[in-house]
């Protein structure tokens, strides 16, 4: 049945961009969520617009990534209405503040010229508006509710500090978080992994298996101080040349490979109390992350997922 809904997917799609029309059909539910072709293929515009690495990607993958990405949307904003009710932003600075950085960084000069492509594609500005405020409330959300269990030790991280207090480097990273239900696959798992990267690059390979924020990125974490980094991760990456990839690293929701884009060093004056907070603020969200992880796929295992 699956692989006949995705051959039917793949060749609506190869028909609507012919210009022709297909009858709009059930392909999944997610709870009392219908999912319709038409809103597969409109996922699809969506990816295609906002992550050019996706276009790497083949149709078959592509749908996957689509389905990945409206299931995981309708899960987060599911348990986001229990919790919220609205999708109304408190601080619409910030809100308008991101929207902008995310334009930008496609390359718009301002707002005006970012919705007249979205017109000329056919995407839908409320729609890229309420995935962004899902993923705000979202974040909300696991900050309320593991706030006070994250673990900061400070004299370890003032060690570390002080261990990197004659010599800073900083790093430009990105990650791919992965999970297996077997131990057994993880090896299995990190060379498919690496074969993607090798065949169609590291964003693709992000967007294709990452279970991490950063993944509609393409993985790009940018560029990191040495002091921002736990010792553990660090020591990893110290291993690695610019350009390579580490072993699977094991973290709290799963496993985390990174990729070394390059690294410098950092001629600036030393300021322990400013690397102190960066290096807390850096520890907080990674672990912020991990209960991201953890919490969707507890919700996820409660929500019922098929096909009609």
């Amino acid at each position: 049945m699956i692989k006949y809904l995705k051959i039917s997917i793949i060749a609506f799609l190869l028909m609507l961009t012919n210009g022709l029309t297909i009858e709009n059909k059930i392909i999944l539910k997610v709870d009392n969520k219908i999912i319709t072709t038409l809103d597969i293929f409109n996922e699809i515009k969506d990816l295609k617009f906002f992550n050019k690495s996706v276009n790497q990607l083949d149709d078959e993958e592509i749908y996957n990534l689509a389905i990945q990405s409206i299931t995981k949307h309708e899960i987060k904003k599911n348990e986001i209405f229990k919790i919220f009710k609205s999708f109304e932003m408190q601080n619409k600075d910030y809100f308008n503040e991101l929207i902008e950085n995310k334009y930008k960084s496609l390359g718009f000069q301002n707002m005006e010229k970012f919705k007249n492509e979205l017109i000329n594609k056919k995407i839908s500005f409320e729609n890229f508006q309420e995935k962004l405020k899902v993923e705000i409330l979202w974040g909300q959300l696991i900050y309320s509710k593991y706030y006070n269990n994250l673990i900061i030790d400070e004299e370890k991280l003032k060690q570390q500090i002080f261990v990197l207090n004659k010599k800073k480097n900083s790093l430009n990273l990105r990650e791919i978080v992965f999970e297996v239900s077997d131990i057994n696959e993880i090896e299995t798992k990190y060379n498919l992994i690496k074969d993607d990267i090798q065949n169609l690059g590291f964003e693709s390979a992000a967007l294709k298996h990452s279970i991490s924020n950063t993944s509609d990125n393409g993985g790009n974490l940018g560029w990191i101080d040495e002091n921002s980094i736990n010792n553990e991760i660090l020591d990893e990456l110290k291993k690695i040349s610019v350009k390579s990839i580490t072993q699977p690293i094991r973290i709290q929701s799963g496993f985390l490979i990174l990729q070394k884009l390059d690294e410098k060093e950092i001629q600036k004056k030393f300021n322990e109390e400013e690397e102190l907070k960066k290096l807390i603020d850096y520890e907080k969200n990674q672990q912020l992350n991990n209960y991201s992880n953890l919490y969707y796929n507890k919700i996820k295992k409660n929500i019922k997922i098929n096909a009609p």
